[in-house]
This record gives C-alpha cells, structure tokens and sequence, in this order.
C-alpha cells in the first residue's frame, strides 16, 4: 500500500463528482490524502472520482487512447507497441480506463525518472512515426506542464477499470470482480514484474536523437542538406534516411529516384486517409510518388510512366473517399479542391519532359472570385431571412439566436453587422416595457425598507417563479430536441455513407475481370485496396476482397502466362 500510494503526487489533484459532469480542478494548495485516495481506489469514495496532476519525477508514462479514437484498435495498437519496443521500451500494460472503454497502456520503470523529460522523448517519439497527439484520440502522461500545472490523469483501480490482454484485447481481469487487496496486489505486481530500467529511458533517449537527427538530414532542418531531392538514379544516396532500411527490405533494393520519406508518407496516407487539417497538398504529393513506385508488400502495381491519367484517376477516387472530413474544401464540394492531382500526376523530371514546359498562372482563378461573391450575397440573404423572423416574435433576441437562425459563423454575422445592428439594440431597449406580467419576474419588485408589510398570506409561490419554471423547462425540452436532431442526423449520416460506398464499390466492380486491360487492372487494384478499409461491414469487405484476388490473379496472368497446372515445379 505504501508503494502505491508513492506514485503518486498529491497537490493540485482533479475529481469529477460520479453522478456525472466534467473534471474540475482543485486548489493547488489543497493535499490529497492518503484515505481519499485509498476510498477511491477501492471504489469506495461517496462522491468523487479521482485524478493526480504530474510531480517533478515519476515511475510510470501513460498512454491515452479514448474508444472514439482510431488509434483503438488491434491493428494500431500493435503498430504503437513496435514504435515503443523499437525505442528501447518492450514492457508495458495495457488496462481500460473506465466504463467508456477507453485504454490506458503504462508504462513502468524501476526507478524515478524525470516526467518533463519523459513527456517530451515519448511525445518526440510518437510525432517522427506520424501519430496525432490530441486530445479524445491520443495522449501522453505526465502532462506537467510549462506555466501552468498541466493535465490531471484519472487514478488507477477506480470504477469501470480492468486488465486487458493486449493479444485480443479481452478482459483479463475486471476491478469489479476483485477486492481492493486483490486489484492492488495485481497493479503492484505489474509495476514490479512489467517495468522497464533506467537503461532503457537512455536508450529512448539516444534512439529519438538519432531520429531527429537523420529526419533533419532528409528535410533540411537544422541547418542539413537543401530540401531538393533530385529525381534521378542515385544508388545509395539514401543511405542515412530513416525509412531507407524499410523501403530497401520491401523493394529488396532502393529504386532509382525514390524519396523513401514521400514514399512512406504516402503509404500512411493510404493506410489511414487524412488524419488532420492541411494534409491535402502535401497527401497529393506523397501519394502521387507512392503510386508511382508501387508497394511490392500490399500488391500494389507500380503506375509509372504512361500511367499518369490513371494515376490521376485513383488518386482524386482515393481523396474523395478517404479524407475523413479534414479537408475543408472537399467538404464544401469545391470544384477546385482537388485540382492539384492533375499537375502531380503528370510531373516529370526535365530529361523526361517533351516540347515546352506547363506553365502555371499565379492569378486567382476566376471561379474563386466568383464564388465569394456568391457565398457573400447567400450569407446576406440568410441573415436578412433570420432577421425577419426574429423580428416577428416582437421580444428580443440575442446574437447567438441570429447567429444559428442564420446559419453562419459569428465572424459572417458581425461582417454583414449593417444588416441587424439596428434592429438588436431597438429591440433590446424596449424588451422590459413590452414583456406581460406573466413573464415579467421583476413586477411589484422593490426594496423591502421602502414598502409596508405586506396583510396578504403568503404565497405558495412567489410572483414570477412558475413563468421562470415554464421558461427552464421550455429551454431544457429545446436543448432535448437538438441533442435529438443531432443523433438522428448523424444515423443518417452514417447510412448514407455506407450506401455510397456500396454504390460506388458497385460500379467499380461491374466490369468482367477477363476484359479489362492491364492499365485498368493496375488502377483498380490500387483504388479497391482503400476501399477495403473503410468497409462498412465484414460482408461487404469479404465480397470485395474477392474481386480484388480475382484482379490481381488476372494481372499476373497478363504478366507471367497460365499456368499450367501439370507443369512441374522448378527445383528448389
């Protein structure tokens, strides 16, 4: 018991009440003490769950991964421990966090080691193998902080925590199912036996350096070599690129021209799609050199020269599908958002390059002008239809009303100020004179020194408190009826999806495998290999996997013959 509750620093600490709310804060001042922390984790505490904010030292590092987040599952799981293992730390313990089904994987050491300098290796870490850190996908622990007290992480052993195994990610064993002796046995017992040395945090230390330092040789930081890569044979240039040994173990060799970073990135961004905003130009670029070379580890063919406007064709196909709502202007359906494929697809180098060079117009295109112009003049519209509708409930009414009537952003409303800024504050100034006694809390209202007693009873109620009541509910109903709107709307959202997808896959798949050509096998192996992430369902991922084998079954028939099945098998 002494040595759990070591771990932990007690100032500062955060709780959250268990009928529900969010986390708060307590004073910095105020020590968490030992029995609160004993009736928290042995689910006893009447009120409250528990957190501790980071000291100067710890001997754990938390990994946070919500349910939501699209680092909860096997697949990135086990990608996260490899990156960890790499680095030195091949021990950890995977747990859930809480009833939501959020996971916790810990990290152990023997002995302290300093959380500032921890956070920000595992941080470091994490970032150069292209995670997204952020909050409600995930996070790391300690989180102490700069000029503030940093992040709060909920203690272990409370209600809804359990031991994964991180193999199928089962329930080894729940917290409810224990005792409090018991679950604090198991917890001590893995901090113990699963706990990583003081060597090993050297070791994370001197392997994120060595990273850093070979990805500013490949970009240009930190005063390294320019960020042109020539685009011609060059054996062995890449020799100190951080992903060189994993492009040569897939090609067995490194390909002529190659840029294993371009490379790599592109088969993240077609792995995952976009995983954060402003990804767009660069996922173009990384994809068009991805494609190019192919991925002899997915079957993937290589669509080299010759094959730009198939190129195109599956990168605008891909993007479309598989930019998960990062991109704003795929969202906003503009026509131009995608209009940078063309000119990746069909670059080539200058010995490559026949009769006089594209050259591109740095003017704004016309189209954009003209759509501003028209999503102004729509803006105005909407605010003047909210307008008048607000206007005709003869009350006042607020900003934020105006705002979501109208359908805008706040920084759209106080654009087009001109519009209702007279209306607002004439409403505003007479609301008190025209509201009806009804809703009017204030009528009869006044200092009690300036007013004789009262000879009425009392009221059971006092004026103003049953309208105040109808207004409390009338505002709770409306809230219900969003919260309401809003699942209803993203059911649909989810189904409309599924379906596209089903259609989409359905007309990629009309076609009879015997009659397409090699190009075409080559495009649709490439553009069916992302739709067989984003599968809506295990039927229809098993129906396309089917056409898949079938494409790739046909493309090597066109590249190698039949075979005869009564041929015998070369000698070993």
């Amino acid at each position: 018991m002494g040595e759990f509750l070591s771990l932990f620093h007690r100032f500062g600490y955060i709780y959250k009440p268990l009928a529900g709310g969010s986390w708060l804060s307590a004073n910095e001042k105020w020590r968490l003490t030992d029995s609160e922390v004993l009736k928290a984790v042995a689910c006893a505490h009447p009120k409250f769950f528990l957190g501790c904010r980071a000291g100067k030292a710890t001997r754990f590092a938390v990994l946070d991964i919500d349910a939501g987040s699209p680092y909860h599952t096997k697949r990135q799981l086990d990608r996260l421990l490899a990156v960890l293992a790499g680095a030195g730390l091949s021990r950890s313990v995977l747990y859930r966090s809480s009833f939501s089904g959020g996971w916790h994987l810990y990290i152990f050491f023997d002995e302290p080691v300093a959380s500032a300098e921890l956070r920000r290796y595992l941080v470091e870490l994490l970032k150069l193998h292209d995670f997204d850190l952020a909050k409600g996908s995930l996070e790391v622990f300690p989180h102490p902080g700069k000029e503030s007290l940093g992040l709060g992480l909920r203690l272990p052993l409370q209600p809804g925590w359990a031991w994964l195994d991180r193999q199928t990610l089962e329930v080894v064993h729940d917290r409810s199912d224990l005792s409090p002796t018991a679950a604090l046995e198991l917890f001590i017992d893995d901090l113990n036996g699963d706990s990583n040395t003081y060597a090993d945090f050297r070791r994370l230390k001197s392997y994120v350096e060595q990273l850093r330092s070979r990805r500013d040789a490949v970009t240009g930081g930190g005063g390294g070599p320019a960020k042109v890569v020539p685009i011609r044979s060059t054996r062995g240039a890449h020799a100190d690129d951080s992903f060189g040994d994993f492009v040569r173990s897939v090609f067995q060799e490194m390909p002529p021209g190659i840029n294993p970073d371009s490379w790599y990135r592109g088969r993240l961004y077609h792995l995952s799609g976009l995983q954060a905003p402003s990804q767009r130009a660069d996922a173009i670029f990384c994809l068009s050199h991805y494609l190019f070379y192919g991925d002899p580890s997915r079957e993937l063919p290589a669509l080299g020269y010759g094959y730009e406007q198939e190129r195109e064709w599956a990168i605008r196909e891909f993007l479309s599908r598989r930019h998960n709502g990062q991109s704003k202007d795929i969202n906003r359906g503009r026509p131009d958002a995608l209009s940078q494929v063309e000119r990746s697809a069909h670059w080539r180098p200058p010995h490559r390059r026949d009769g006089e060079q594209i050259k591109y117009s740095d003017k704004r295109p016309v189209a954009w002008i003209r759509e501003n112009v028209n999503r102004k003049a729509d803006a105005r519209k909407r605010i003047e239809g909210a307008l008048d509708s607000l206007k005709q409930l003869r009350r006042s009414f607020t900003t934020v009303e105006l705002q979501e009537k109208a359908g805008c952003s706040r920084r759209t409303l106080y654009d087009h100020a001109d519009i209702w800024r007279k209306d607002y504050e004439d409403l505003a100034e007479g609301f008190f004179a025209i509201c009806t006694d009804e809703y009017n809390a204030v009528v009869g209202a006044a200092c009690s020194e300036s007013t004789p007693p009262s000879t009425q009873p009392d009221q059971i109620m006092p004026p103003g408190r049953l309208a105040a009541r109808r207004v409390a509910y009338e505002v709770k109903m409306r809230a219900e009826r969003k919260e309401a709107a809003k699942e209803n709307e993203v059911v649909a959202s989810r189904r409309a999806a599924e379906d596209q997808w089903r259609d989409r896959v359905e007309a990629l798949t009309s076609e009879s495998v015997s009659e397409l050509t090699v190009e075409r096998l080559k495009v649709l192996l490439v553009v069916l290999s992302g739709y067989l992430g984003t599968a809506p369902c295990e039927e229809d991922a098993v129906s396309l996997l089917r056409y898949v084998q079938e494409l790739r079954e046909e493309l090597r028939q066109h590249m190698t013959g039949p075979v005869d099945p009564r041929a015998k098998p070369p000698p070993c």
